[in-house]
């Protein structure tokens, strides 16, 4: 809706300067060319490689805010290899509250990755994770069974990056996530347009 509304607002401004000739016709044309071209190729895009997500809530605070809309690539989730730090859309809607049917969660361990939560950090295969983008001074234990654990073939640890208490279910309540729960990588945030950035 956001983006019809920008839309339609732009094109009325540029449409009154056109009729108050502050710019020519032939100038609106080529720029309706220009926003056709750019929607086809986005459409492509989103169909095809990727797709459109809105944020919903803060467990990824800093990093995402509630609202933010972002582009998720689904081309590393096919054929590639999800890595330690990439930021994915999980979709796990039996897991999950309040109607939800998916979370964005940052990776922290992948297969075969002994990773341990003590003290209020987190360890992976004995080295301190260096987490400079989180929102809060430790990570807190949720569940017992999850603090300590090698994680299983064909599946990733994830955390929210608001590790404040209480604001992000994650791994370290409902364990590690099969990575055919992986909608796709977060890829471009979009939205707002004064936050329009590569996602890291």
């Amino acid at each position: 809706m956001w983006i019809k509304s920008n839309l339609r607002s732009f094109l009325s401004r540029r449409w009154n300067q056109v009729r108050n000739n502050d710019i020519k016709e032939k100038e609106f044309r080529g720029l309706i060319f220009q926003i056709i071209i750019a929607a086809i190729v986005t459409f492509i895009i989103i169909q095809f490689l990727g797709r459109i997500v809105i944020v919903e809530g803060i467990s990824m605070e800093p990093t995402l805010s509630d609202n933010d809309v972002i582009i998720i690539e689904k081309l590393t989730q096919r054929f590639g290899t999800i890595k330690q730090g990439d930021i994915v859309v999980l979709k796990i809607p039996e897991i999950l509250s309040n109607n939800k049917s998916y979370v964005i969660k940052r990776v922290v361990a992948t297969q075969g990755q002994h990773l341990v939560i003590e003290n209020g950090e987190v360890w992976v295969d004995g080295n301190i994770l260096e987490e400079n983008y989180i929102n809060g001074n430790e990570t807190v234990i949720a569940n017992p069974l999850y603090d300590d654990i090698i994680v299983p073939e064909d599946c990733v640890y994830v955390l929210g990056d608001n590790r404040l208490p209480g604001r992000s279910r994650d791994s370290r309540a409902f364990g590690p996530i099969n990575i055919n729960r992986i909608i796709g990588k977060s890829w471009l945030r979009i939205f707002p347009i004064n936050k329009i950035e590569i996602i890291r």
